[in-house]
């Protein structure tokens, strides 16, 4: 059912913010807010992690902008065209001014992307940025190693800093975020251009916005203070909500989605999350980790490397009665990686993975595992909506054709650390998406081979490699004509479709609860933008 409403649901959003956008602000107002993580660092170039960057994106403005309904638009750059010879011009707003009063400056434009480029997480971004060059005081050229036709679009994500400021507070370089006793200033003080500006971090705690009286651009919310709490309780969430402490809180678990909808003075906003959740399998390593035989004793082959395996694996499992049972239909099912609302995604393809228990059991035989073998599947939990549900559905399913699933449910930080360290898992459950909202992104970053020369395949946990895809992502990277682009969407989907780059589930609906007496339009990157948030008296 969510399927054939996520174009509706999605409209309904861009509809909501214009309606908010039409509202004359009231009196000031104090919104209090909650999620199920704390930010990582209040420095917009150290992390990708979404919630920070949902949080941080008050504070510091984009390049270009990301709007509602996931499209581009003007930010600091009004306008940009493409020069040729690997180079964009980008054309930079003016009379802006940083929160500590000093004006914004083509300078300041070019230290943020070459800060922002030299992060690792970013790499699949901006690492092919050769420079940024002035060329006046309102335009600056960016120039990459090769052709960039996505540039625009990646500047979603390019934050935007004050040169002055990250001197004089020794944050010129990037602070090391995974460091033991880390400290940089960055970490809990910032200076943007955005329409909030931080009044305190207290990690792990609370941070405390408040209204950017200098604010470039339209603030159509009254908004003047917003406090952002984490509760890693999905309980403990709702609770502070339904009790009137918290007056709006994202990730509102799908047990309590009718509660808080049939709870007088409450209701919720929905909309598909630009995010797909799937099940990653190492096919490269000759010994995978933690596979078994059944007598518990390991295997010195890794039989994920086999496509056949991989193939049963996949006809196993039924990911849409996990959207029905696990999910409580609060998602899309998928079959190929992306998700709807990227652009290059391709619905067409989107046909549905086949179920077929039988067939399963006959590609396990054939691959030499007619009796089936154990394996241990990493489960990250808290971070993703049901995922220890998720999980353990997985595994019994499995359980259907020989294959016996040891489910390791691993906190957050703990299972972060063994993929960034890592990669050191054979069998996990992760949830991934292009940074820019491009599947370009998700075939850099997620399915092409590893290879930090490239800046390829940073967040492939699974090592999947496949020359004939890499051949895809070495064209498309570089090709500006639509019905090309759109071809070679379709190859490379289709190459790791068949050869199994991972097991596809779902596109989970994002929900957020809040009082009536609040009007906010719920976002498929998962930001609350304060500016439009209206609160009624």
């Amino acid at each position: 059912m969510i399927r054939t409403k996520w174009l509706t649901a999605l409209c309904a959003t861009v509809c909501m913010a214009t309606a908010i956008s039409g509202m004359t602000p009231g009196v000031a107002a104090t919104l209090r807010y909650g999620g199920t993580t704390p930010p990582l660092t209040m420095d917009p170039h150290v992390t990708n992690d979404f919630v920070t960057t949902a949080l941080v994106r008050q504070i510091y403005d984009t390049i270009v902008d990301l709007q509602d309904d996931m499209q581009i638009g003007p930010g600091i750059a009004t306008a940009w065209t493409y020069q040729g010879n690997n180079t964009w011009r980008f054309k930079i707003r003016e009379g802006v001014k940083f929160q500590d009063g000093t004006p914004l400056s083509v300078d300041d434009i070019i230290f943020s992307i070459m800060r922002q480029k030299g992060s690792p997480l970013y790499t699949a971004l901006f690492g092919g940025i050769k420079e940024a060059v002035k060329v006046d005081d309102t335009s600056v050229d960016v120039i990459s190693n090769g052709p960039d036709p996505i540039l625009p679009r990646k500047m979603v994500r390019l934050f935007v800093m004050s040169q002055a400021w990250a001197k004089a507070n020794n944050v010129e370089k990037l602070p090391d975020l995974g460091a033991q006793g880390t400290e940089a200033y960055s970490l809990r003080h910032a200076n943007g251009t955005g329409p909030m500006q931080l009044v305190s971090q207290d990690p792990g705690r609370k941070t405390v916005f408040a209204r950017n009286a200098n604010y470039w651009g339209p603030f159509p919310g009254n908004v003047t203070e917003a406090i952002y709490t984490p509760i890693g309780s999905s309980p403990t969430r709702v609770a502070a909500l339904l009790s009137g402490e918290l007056d709006l809180i994202t990730d509102l678990p799908i047990q309590d989605i009718e509660r808080v909808k049939s709870t007088p003075g409450f209701h919720i906003e929905q909309v598909p999350q630009q995010l797909s959740m799937f099940l990653e399998m190492d096919g490269t390593r000759d010994v995978a980790l933690d596979v078994f035989d059944k007598s518990g004793k390991p295997l010195q082959a890794n039989p994920l490397k086999d496509v056949r395996v991989r193939k049963a694996l996949s006809l196993a499992i039924d990911s849409k009665l996990i959207v029905q049972r696990v999910m409580r239909g609060q998602a899309v099912p998928l079959s190929v990686g992306g998700a709807y609302g990227m652009d290059g995604f391709q619905k067409d393809l989107d046909t549905g993975r086949p179920y077929d228990v039988e067939q399963a059991k006959k590609l396990l035989a054939e691959a030499g595992y007619p009796d089936g073998f154990a394996i241990q599947l990493n489960c990250p939990l808290e971070r993703y909506t049901n995922a220890d549900e998720i999980c353990r559905a997985v595994a019994s399913m499995l359980a259907r054709v020989g294959v016996e699933v040891r489910v390791k449910g691993m906190v957050w930080p703990e299972f972060a650390r063994m993929l960034v360290n890592g990669p050191s898992s054979s069998f996990h459950l992760i949830g991934g998406s292009g940074n820019s909202g491009d599947l370009q992104d998700t075939f850099v970053s997620i399915m092409a081979t590893r290879d930090k020369a490239k800046g390829r395949g940073g967040t492939n946990w699974a090592m999947w490699t496949n020359p004939e895809f890499d051949a895809v992502v070495d064209e498309l990277v570089t090709t500006f004509d639509p019905a090309k682009r759109t071809e070679l969407y379709r190859k490379g989907l289709t190459i790791a479709r068949d050869q199994v780059q991972g097991i596809y589930l779902f596109q989970p609906v994002l929900s957020w609860g809040m009082k009536d007496s609040v009007s906010a339009s719920a976002r498929a990157d998962a930001a609350v933008m304060l500016q439009k948030v209206q609160i009624k008296p």
